[in-house]
C-alpha cells in the first residue's frame, strides 16, 4: 500500500459498502488504499485505516458530544467537539487544532481549517445521497502532517454519521 504522504495534492474516492457490515473504502485511482468500518453506538467503536496505521473513532451524542478519536494502541489522540453554529472543532494532544467548516454557504462541500492555511482536508459530496460516494481533497501542503490521515477519516467518519442520524431521525418520525 502507498503511504499516505506519496499522494501529494490529489482527490481521493470514498465509495459506500456495496453490502451492510462492509466498510467503507478510500480509492486512489481505482486502487484501494483506505477503509472506514462505521459501528454506531453502543456496538463499539469505529474503525478506520490509512497508509498501513489503524485509528479507533467513539462518539458521545450525550449532553456533551464528541468523537474522541484513539491511535492502535487505544491511546486517546484528539477529541472533536462540535459546534452550536455548525462544524466544530478537534484538538489533538499535541496542541495542533482544526476547525470543521463548511467550505461556502451553500456548497456540499466541509473542510477540516488549520488556523495558519485556507484548508487542510476537504470531502465534497458526489450528487445524490450518501450512498453515491464521495470525494476527498487533501491540499495545502497537507499531505504529509502526521494529523492529515486521522484527519481524512475523522471527516468521512463525520459526514456518515450526520447521515446515519438523519436516517434514525426520519425513521423514528415517519
Amino acid at each position: 500500500m502507498t503511504s499516505f504522504s506519496e499522494f501529494g495534492i490529489r482527490e481521493l474516492t470514498w465509495r459506500y459498502p456495496d453490502r451492510e457490515g462492509q466498510p467503507f473504502v478510500l480509492r486512489d485511482d481505482g486502487a484501494q488504499v483506505g477503509w472506514l468500518q462505521f459501528r454506531e453506538r453502543p456496538e463499539g467503536k469505529s474503525t478506520g485505516e490509512l497508509g498501513g496505521k489503524t485509528w479507533a473513532f467513539e462518539y458521545s451524542a450525550d449532553l456533551h458530544p464528541r468523537v474522541t478519536i484513539f491511535d492502535a494502541d487505544s491511546q486517546a489522540l484528539a477529541e472533536y467537539v462540535p459546534s452550536l453554529a455548525g462544524g466544530g472543532v478537534v484538538s489533538f494532544h499535541s496542541g495542533v487544532r482544526y476547525r470543521w467548516r463548511r467550505a461556502n454557504v451553500w456548497g456540499t462541500k466541509w473542510c477540516f481549517c488549520h488556523p495558519e492555511q485556507k484548508s487542510s482536508v476537504c470531502i465534497s459530496q458526489e450528487a445524490g445521497a450518501l450512498t453515491a460516494g464521495g470525494k476527498v481533497a487533501v491540499c495545502c501542503g497537507s499531505a504529509g502532517l502526521v494529523e492529515t490521515p486521522v484527519l481524512l477519516l475523522l471527516a468521512w467518519f463525520l459526514r456518515i454519521m450526520d447521515f446515519e442520524m438523519l436516517a434514525e431521525g426520519i425513521s423514528r418520525i415517519g
